[in-house]
């Protein structure tokens, strides 16, 4: 496979997450009810997770590309204040093209995503330009990306809780590093010697976080739900559960790259190809998971 081949890969399934986190959006219009926002709302999270990915990636002994960093920061910029607008229009019962200055930043709630993504995204970008001419710290990235996800996930609906905010804070920020991460290794891992370093190291990191993902994700359901007939009488409850039965098809296959992917890559016995493809095929089903959230962020619990 040649150098271009491989490049069209990468591309081709990174643009495939972000049509499939649009795709979740679709799903949780079915299921229920999400306002239009958020549609832009899933866009702005698959930009945060890669921005998260890139951020920690040398911790893993990788090395995070400003081009990547500079796209993802633009696309989570961009996409943070039109699902802002997309908001006020909802909530104001008019077209987002009637929407003026005295519709905007109607609530604390509305506003703050929106104001963190636009600041966020400016931030990131001016690291990129430091780093064309230094070497700033790369956890600058990681820190701006982790507290745009931690905004979004907060200013949901477990905001009238004093701890379940805390609880979602970890669920989305373990949700965020996994599939940003491996959406970072498809985007700059090169070799089979780049995934023999990277992949193991990624691989023993992510226990405990899925471990915490898993964890995290039982208690938020059973607060904002209970067990009971809310799960398939709701939209939320609905969402809630095709969610959760697409993170455990994740998991199944998780488990089965741990034991079949991982050792033969730190022996160098796979080729660069079927490591792109098979961490691509977590991804993709991570990024319908996340357009999914996107749409519960919207979506009322009863």
């Amino acid at each position: 496979m040649t150098g271009s081949d491989v490049t069209s890969l990468r591309g081709g399934i990174i643009a495939a997450g972000l049509a499939l986190a649009v795709v979740g959006v679709g799903f949780c219009q079915i299921l229920a009810r999400p306002e239009a926002s958020s549609w832009a709302g899933a866009v702005a999270l698959t930009a945060l997770c890669l921005l998260v990915g890139l951020g920690t990636l040398p911790q893993l002994g990788g090395t995070p590309t400003v081009p990547a960093i500079v796209t993802a920061a633009g696309v989570w910029g961009v996409a943070s204040v039109i699902g802002g607008w997309l908001q006020v229009a909802d909530r104001a019962g008019i077209s987002p093209f009637d929407v003026g200055l005295s519709d905007i930043s109607t609530s604390v709630e509305m506003g703050l995503p929106v104001l963190v993504g636009a600041l966020g995204s400016l931030t990131v970008l001016a690291w990129c330009a430091f780093a064309l001419r230094g070497d700033p710290p790369i956890g600058i990235v990681a820190m701006v990306a982790a507290l745009g996800i931690l905004v979004v996930s907060v200013t949901g609906h477990g905001g009238h809780s004093a701890w379940v905010p805390v609880v979602l804070g970890v669920h989305a920020l373990s949700a965020a590093w996994w599939a940003g991460t491996l959406a970072a290794l498809i985007v700059t891992v090169r070799g089979k010697g780049g995934w023999a370093r990277i992949l193991p190291e990624f691989s023993s990191r992510a226990l405990p976080v899925v471990a915490a993902l898993t964890v995290t994700g039982v208690i938020a359901a059973v607060v904002q739900l209970g067990i009971g007939s809310q799960l398939w009488d709701t939209g939320y409850g609905r969402t809630v559960v095709a969610k959760t039965l697409l993170l455990a098809v994740t998991l199944g296959l998780a488990w089965w790259h741990r034991r079949s992917w991982v050792p033969r890559a730190r022996r160098h016995g796979v080729t660069e190809r079927e490591s792109i493809i098979r961490a691509g095929s977590e991804l993709l089903i991570l990024a319908v998971v996340l357009g999914l959230a996107a749409g519960l962020a919207t979506t009322g619990v009863i």
